[in-house]
């Protein structure tokens, strides 16, 4: 990973701080970090603006503390660690699935079954300029827990979802296998004539999946935590339009004005 260039005129909503961790809450339509097309608008960008000196000097090899992502099209909780000590211990969390990560997801069908899991492995294949995931056997080991939480008009339905792994589009492919993928993304429920996914630009927009708790030890402390963020304001529309009740909690994050990156 080349270094992050900071970007204090993109909004940092942070949701949780102290000296080994920051949680801050990524909108949806912004990327997690930079890549092609997006060399310095992305929420690192803006944590690096907001706390370069340790990021920055936690290097390439820790990621510059970012210590998962979430899909673009997505919005919610992400983790970045403030120490090499907090690093290491949340990535082996990481990797030994011990991080408790839960979505909001708005479908467009309800499934058949009230809850379940879905061990699909998934595989990773270009399909014209955007990399996508599909059910295959070959493919990298991939779980999501789901629960259906409301039924909506129209067949329309509000899930909660929690991940052991964290595969490319995994919540997304994974509902789509079972006849309830989001509503509004094109890329995997709707179909061209030619059998191939919709995957023009504009085709996961719109898509309402919401990275809405986070649940891990303290890196520093031990304590338990579990972090909670509130839909945005286009979920929680959503859901009154379908006719979804939502009762759950989360915080507000706070927002930090655009300033001048620290030195």
């Amino acid at each position: 990973m080349s270094y992050p260039e900071p970007n204090s005129s993109i909004p940092l909503e942070i949701v949780r701080e102290d000296e080994e961790i920051l949680v801050v809450a990524k909108p949806s339509g912004r990327v997690s970090l930079p890549g092609a097309g997006h060399a310095s608008d992305s929420v690192q960008n803006a944590a690096m603006a907001h706390a370069g000196t340790v990021l920055g000097g936690l290097g390439a090899a820790r990621d510059y503390g970012l210590l998962h992502r979430l899909d673009r099209a997505s919005s919610g909780l992400l983790l970045f660690a403030k120490s090499p000590r907090a690093y290491d211990r949340l990535r082996e969390d990481f990797a030994r699935r011990r991080i408790r990560k839960d979505y909001l997801a708005i479908t467009a069908a309800t499934p058949i079954r009230g809850e379940g899991v879905l061990r699909q492995p998934l595989a990773e294949l270009r399909l014209q300029d955007r990399k996508v995931s599909r059910p295959d056997p070959q493919g990298s080991p991939a779980v999501t827990h789901y629960r259906l939480r409301a039924r909506g008009r129209s067949g329309v339905a509000l899930l909660e979802c929690r991940i052991e792994t964290g595969r490319l589009h995994q919540i997304r492919a994974h509902l789509s296998s079972i006849g309830a993928p989001l509503l509004g993304d094109l890329v995997y429920a709707k179909r061209e004539p030619d059998g191939r996914a919709s995957i023009g630009r504009k085709a996961d927009r719109e898509i309402l999946l919401h990275a809405w708790r986070l649940g891990f030890k303290h890196p520093g402390t031990g304590e338990s935590l579990l972090v909670e963020l509130l839909p945005p304001s286009r979920f929680l529309s959503a859901c009154r339009q379908h006719g979804l009740p939502f009762s759950g909690g989360g915080r507000k994050p706070s927002l930090q004005k655009p300033r001048k990156p620290r030195s």
